[in-house]
C-alpha cells in the first residue's frame, strides 16, 4: 500500500474517530459550525482569497470530548502589463491548502485524560504532498469549568510526509497546550500550540499554532478572526520555514 493510500486510511480513521465521538457525546454537549471567508480585488491586479472549515465538537460529562475539523484555503493572484503595446495577463496560485483534524479525549479523573490525536494535511506552496501524524497521549486540565478550558497534553505520534518530493517518516515526541474561553452572547477567544520535535533529531521539529476570537452578529451568525502560524525547521529546498496566515470571516452555527 503506497503512502497516499495510507493518508486516505488514515483519513478515513479520523473522520472515524469523530463519528464515534459524536455518538457518545450526543446526550452532551454538541457543536457544528461552518466557517466562510473571501477576500476579491480588482485593478492592475486581481486577488482572490477563499476559506472554508467545518468544525463538529462534543463533550459528555465524565466520559470525555472529541472534536474534528476540516479547513482549506485557496488564493490565486494576476496581475496585467503592457510589452511591447499588448496586455500580457499572469497568474500566480499563493494559497491551496487542506487539513483534515481529529482528536478524542476519554476523561480519567476530573482534572486528567488520555487521547488520541491524528491529522492530514496537503499545502502545494510549502510543497507537502502529505503530511500525516497520528499518536496517543495524556492531558491535564489546569482549568476546566463551564466557560473556560486550558490544557496541557503529551504524547507521542507517528509522522509520515512527503516534501519537496522526498519520502520520511518517524516518531516525534509531542507537546500541545490549548486554551478557550466563553464569553456571553456566544463570544468566545481560543488558542493553541503544538510542538513535534522527530525524536532522533530534535533540529528537525514541526510547530503549529493558532489564535483566535469570535463575536455574535446576528442569529447564528458569528464573526471570526483567526491568526495561524505554521513552522518547519527543515522545510523543502528554497521554502520558507514559517507560514503566517490571518483568516477573516463568517461563522455559521449548524
Amino acid at each position: 500500500m503506497t503512502m497516499k493510500h495510507g493518508c486516505m486510511a488514515l483519513a478515513a480513521l479520523l473522520v472515524a474517530m469523530g463519528l464515534h465521538g459524536q455518538e457518545a457525546a450526543s446526550a452532551g454537549k454538541l457543536e457544528k459550525s461552518l466557517a466562510l471567508g473571501a477576500t476579491l480585488t480588482d485593478g492592475n491586479s486581481e486577488t482572490m482569497l477563499a476559506n472554508g472549515s467545518f468544525l463538529l465538537a462534543g463533550e459528555q460529562e465524565r466520559l470525555g470530548s472529541f472534536k474534528v475539523g476540516l479547513e482549506g484555503n485557496y488564493g490565486e493572484n494576476t496581475t496585467r502589463t503592457v510589452v511591447d503595446g499588448v496586455e500580457v495577463e499572469s497568474e500566480e496560485k499563493t494559497v491551496s491548502n487542506a487539513k483534515l483534524t481529529a482528536n478524542v479525549k476519554k476523561t480519567l479523573s476530573r482534572v486528567t485524560f488520555v487521547y488520541l490525536d491524528g491529522s492530514v494535511l496537503n499545502d502545494d506552496i510549502a510543497e507537502i504532498d502529505y503530511r500525516a501524524t497520528l499518536g496517543p497521549g495524556l492531558g491535564l486540565y489546569l482549568i476546566k469549568n463551564d466557560r473556560t478550558a486550558f490544557s496541557v497534553e503529551a504524547g507521542v505520534a507517528q509522522v509520515w510526509e512527503e516534501v519537496a518530493d522526498i519520502k520520511d517518516d518517524y516518531l516525534a515526541p509531542r507537546l500541545a497546550e490549548s486554551f478557550e474561553h466563553h464569553f456571553a452572547e456566544n463570544a468566545k477567544i481560543w488558542q493553541s500550540v503544538v510542538y513535534m520535535p522527530e525524536a532522533s533529531d530534535f533540529d528537525n521539529y514541526l510547530v503549529t499554532a493558532e489564535l483566535g476570537v469570535e463575536a455574535p452578529l446576528q442569529g447564528r451568525l458569528n464573526l471570526r478572526v483567526v491568526l495561524q502560524d505554521k513552522f518547519d525547521s527543515q522545510p523543502g529546498e528554497g521554502l520558507e520555514k514559517n507560514d503566517l496566515t490571518l483568516i477573516a470571516g463568517v461563522n455559521i452555527k449548524l
